[in-house]
């Protein structure tokens, strides 16, 4: 998903008043780290996100990994376990389902306006959701065509 530049500057000035409450430095490299972050259109590890910054940056894996967890803590990433254990993160404003094929672990993201909406009228007793995350597990269709030949 492409970020366009009323919603960069936004996601940055939340980003600025999140590091100011938490009472830490706006460094430079904080703010390089979202960029990046915001660049990436599909799902994306640290490791990929680290390799992609530090064509332009000097900075630590550390600190990428912090500050991707105040990205999340601050509600601008979300952290997605979509393929055993490794974490996959994402813009959290983005409101999709996850198809995820047991056979080769594509991710597809699908948008439904009814699904969002059926989720939005939920109602919990003692409990306030902040976001749902929903993965469909299933064979892709790619996977399915493979194993039907392999079978003939």
């Amino acid at each position: 998903m492409k970020i366009d530049d009323d919603v960069r500057i936004r996601l940055k000035e939340k980003f600025e008043e999140f590091i100011k409450s938490k009472r830490m430095r706006q460094t430079p490299e904080r703010f390089a780290i979202l960029d990046k972050a915001l660049d990436q259109h599909v799902h994306f590890d640290i490791d990929e996100l680290y390799r992609d910054i530090e064509k332009e940056y000097r900075v630590c894996r550390a600190t990428v990994y912090n500050t991707v967890e105040l990205l999340c803590e601050c509600n601008i990433l979300r952290k997605h376990y979509l393929n055993e254990n490794q974490a996959a993160y994402e813009l959290a404003d983005d409101r999709h389902l996850h198809l995820i094929c047991m056979s080769c672990g594509s991710v597809r993201e699908v948008r439904d306006e009814k699904f969002n909406q059926y989720f939005e009228q939920l109602k919990f007793k003692q409990f306030k959701p902040t976001f749902v995350s929903t993965n469909i597990y299933g064979i892709c269709s790619q996977c399915s065509r493979k194993n039907h030949k392999d079978l003939n």
